[in-house]
């Protein structure tokens, strides 16, 4: 699995031209620059790593690309997270806000993550390492929110189910915290800076 960053304010207006049709109109659709911002970028990181590669959707509306390359992306403030595998991956990327943890956590977190929140001397940090691990879990099984967020525990290190074991990986960067998921144990040894 490799985990690569990218940060908009690396985009340059060059980069649109280099992002497939359907990406474009993506952007242009939304309103708020910096949401702009970041659909371009991942839609120049999709080209520089899965090339022409035909992207469909799963029944669940994740994206797959064909030819067996399996990716997921996540973004938050001014970065585009990429994750690739030849597994099942997911990620997701968050910018660390001031929230009220055990408020929030009571709503998406089962018995075993909230114990591990109460329990924590640094509860946001704790709240926001289980909800980018349960999110990546639950785009790496390809069921995103279909998928009740209560059902999946990510207090330990792995989640199993229906004979598969997800494993995950959490690391803080600057004012983020990043967290992986692969269906297999080859997890990311790095999170790779792109400049594109």
């Amino acid at each position: 699995m490799r985990l690569l960053i990218a940060d908009t304010a690396d985009l340059r207006p060059e980069h649109s031209k280099l992002i497939s049709s359907a990406r474009a109109q993506k952007a242009a659709r939304y309103k708020m620059e910096d949401d702009k911002k970041r659909c371009i970028l991942a839609g120049v990181m999709l080209k520089q790593f899965l090339g022409d590669a035909e992207i469909t959707q799963n029944q669940y509306g994740k994206p797959v690309a064909k030819g067996g390359i399996c990716f997921n992306l996540s973004h938050s403030g001014s970065y585009v997270l990429l994750a690739l595998s030849d597994f099942d991956v997911g990620c997701d990327i968050e910018r660390v806000k001031q929230v009220q943890p055990l408020r929030l956590g009571k709503t998406v977190f089962c018995k075993n993550e909230l114990e591990l929140l109460e329990g924590s001397a640094d509860r946001l940090s704790a709240f926001y390492s289980l909800w980018t691990r349960k999110e990546a879990l639950i785009k790496c099984t390809g069921e995103g929110f279909y998928k009740s967020v209560k059902s999946v525990d990510v207090s330990g290190s792995f989640f199993e189910e229906n004979g598969l074991c997800y494993r995950f990986k959490t690391i803080c960067f600057s004012d983020y915290i990043i967290s992986a998921c692969s269906a297999k144990d080859k997890m990311f040894s790095e999170l790779e800076f792109l400049k594109i």
